[in-house]
């Protein structure tokens, strides 16, 4: 379920990843079906590493990926949130059913009931013998007693379906939950951040307050994967995203843009005082060793780079991004490992 377009790369960058997708898919000899393309596309384009993973180790069992396991992947990654909504709509609509045939029958008890009081209290106003009267009585109260049961089973009803109400609440808040958080990191992803930089953008011209953007990207990551693999390459990730998360407060806001590309947002925070973040999440990083656990054999030292920009009045979110980038652009370019402001 997604409602905003998660794909804006540019042309050239598109036709790249077009390029390696078709590369990827032939070279395992899977169709080249929309679906399939679509998975490849997001493969190569680091869009979504629990599905880079997933891909990986399904074409490392066999040649030829079957078709099954293909469709089980994309419905795995592509339609589980539709699914999930499916089910708990389903579930809805079972629960309304339930209440209308309940007060339904509520309802025609209760007519019931209120036809007996009236005839009974039309008997009340002639003249009727003790015995006549007692017979009455004794329907009234057999149709109070018979309505006291509806009701109270009335009430059970309503209360179970206030609980299973309860379970459909919180299963729609996990779903919504899960679509706003990156599956390898744990941080937010970048829908999440795409919705929190508009309203950061909107609050900023509305409040006249300032806040930043960092756009930070892991130095020579592509070289941690080809040397040490995928596996030490997803530590490298969680790594820097757990330290991201240390090192920022309150409203600010860290996420998973893509790929080794990290973003945050620092409300209510001027240019100089990005910077002073941006350069503790730089040195926070670069003072680890990364090792192995077990082995404890030693990969060495990761280090990221960032760029800063501060919003201005007159930016889009895409102008902000652009800034950030460039900035970023300038921090690789002097030899990696720094920080860099936007004009």
């Amino acid at each position: 379920m997604m409602d905003k377009n998660p794909y804006t790369e540019d042309e050239e960058q598109a036709s790249e990843y077009l390029r390696m997708a078709i590369s990827l898919l032939s070279k395992h000899q899977i169709p080249l079906s929309p679906l399939n393309y679509r998975m490849g596309y997001d493969f190569v384009a680091g869009k979504n590493e629990a599905l880079r993973m997933a891909f990986a180790e399904m074409v490392a069992q066999s040649d030829k990926a079957p078709t099954e396991s293909l469709w089980a992947l994309y419905k795995r990654f592509f339609i589980q949130d539709d699914e999930k909504l499916a089910e708990i709509r389903q579930g809805l609509v079972s629960i309304i059913t339930s209440m209308r045939g309940d007060f339904e029958r509520s309802s025609g008890n209760l007519s019931s009931y209120t036809e007996k009081l009236s005839q009974f209290a039309g008997i009340l106003q002639t003249q009727t013998s003790p015995e006549a009267m007692a017979t009455e009585v004794n329907k009234v109260l057999k149709e109070t007693r018979a309505t006291e049961q509806s009701q109270r089973q009335i009430e059970t009803q309503l209360s179970n379906i206030t609980n299973d109400m309860e379970s459909l609440r919180k299963e729609l808040a996990q779903v919504k939950e899960e679509s706003l958080v990156d599956a390898l990191t744990g941080i937010s992803n970048r829908k999440a951040f795409d919705a929190t930089l508009e309203q950061a953008v909107h609050t900023a011209r509305e409040t006249k307050s300032p806040f930043c953007v960092l756009l930070a990207d892991i130095d020579y990551f592509k070289k941690v994967n080809d040397s040490y693999g995928h596996l030490v390459g997803d530590k490298v990730l969680r790594f820097v995203a757990s330290t991201l998360k240390r090192c920022i407060k309150g409203k600010d806001m860290a996420a998973r843009f893509g790929g080794e590309e990290f973003v945050v947002i620092l409300p209510q925070t001027e240019l100089s005082g990005a910077f002073t973040v941006a350069d503790q999440i730089r040195k926070s990083i670069a003072s680890g060793t990364l090792k192995d656990m077990k082995s404890e054999e030693v990969y060495g030292r990761v280090t990221i780079s960032i760029g800063v920009a501060q919003f201005n009045a007159s930016d889009l979110p895409n102008v902000l991004l652009q800034r950030a980038d460039q900035a970023l652009y300038q921090a690789k370019e002097c030899g990696r490992n720094q920080v860099k402001m936007a004009a």
